[in-house]
């Protein structure tokens, strides 16, 4: 592990060149390249997404850092824009209500060695019902990819595949385990130079209108009701909401709501 990581430092400031062990499959330059080069910023999660899509034909991704009894989350990506929402909205569930649920991940983050362990996970095969529906269900998400390493902090790292796309072949499961190692150096790294805030206002990327519009349809209020609070015309509030709806990746007031609640939480 320590190799991975020195190799990562030396990659991140130029110094290094990344060489595929012996007989290992070629790791993909282009999307290395993108996870070293955005370290410690934005750009970090779709870069990871991309990879993770190259690599084993991932359609979403998460990434957690566990600290103690808490989890937070790191990454939370969709390789489709429209999956964006529900990727957001059940890495904070899962965060917030499930990860101590999750047998998978507790056993293998309470390993005294900690060593790093890869495991693939059918959605069917979970058990707890809420967490399987939450975080699964309603994204039509069939199974995952997981790595987990405990220490301090502890992180879990998950590829999934939509129940579209398939399952994961095996080719898929050796790929992403083939590349844990500096995936794991990638993500604590990351972990490390992102500060720990406090949880962010859900509609932060919006404008002070779309931000009124969008509270407001969340709370239930209908289109005419929004005008004649806001004082807009009924046009300016439906270009309000439409705005809002694209920046914040969901598709109608119930997953607006959602996302509230959640980030809220």
């Amino acid at each position: 592990m320590g190799s991975s990581s020195a190799c990562l430092d030396r990659m991140a400031r130029g110094r290094a060149v990344w060489r595929p062990h012996q007989g290992g499959t070629r790791m993909m330059p282009e999307a290395l390249a993108d996870l070293i080069l955005t370290l410690g910023e934005p750009g970090f999660g779709p870069a990871l997404m991309r990879f993770l899509g190259r690599e084993c034909g991932a359609d979403l991704c998460s990434v957690f850092v566990i600290e103690g009894d808490s989890a937070r989350v790191l990454v939370a990506e969709s390789a489709d824009p429209e999956a964006s929402a529900f990727a957001r909205i059940a890495s904070l569930r899962y965060a917030q209500r499930y990860w101590r649920r999750d047998t998978s991940a507790v056993t293998a983050l309470g390993r005294a060695h900690r060593a790093m362990q890869v495991l693939k996970r059918p959605a069917q095969g979970i058990r707890d019902i809420d967490y399987r529906h939450e975080c699964y269900t309603e994204g039509a998400v069939l199974e995952r990819l997981s790595l987990y390493r405990a220490g301090a902090p502890g992180i879990i790292a998950n590829a999934y595949r939509a129940r579209d796309t398939g399952p994961f072949p095996p080719a898929a499961l050796r790929a992403f385990a083939a590349r844990a190692p500096v995936l794991h150096a990638a993500l604590l790294r990351h972990a490390r130079l992102v500060p720990v805030a406090a949880p962010a206002d859900p509609l932060a990327g919006l404008s002070p209108r779309e931000a009124q519009v969008a509270r407001l349809t969340a709370a239930g209020e209908d289109q005419p009701r929004i005008a004649q609070a806001l004082g807009l015309a009924p046009h300016s509030v439906i270009t309000y909401r439409r705005r809002a709806y694209a920046k914040l990746g969901v598709a109608d007031r119930h997953q607006l709501r959602r996302l509230l609640e959640t980030g809220a939480g």
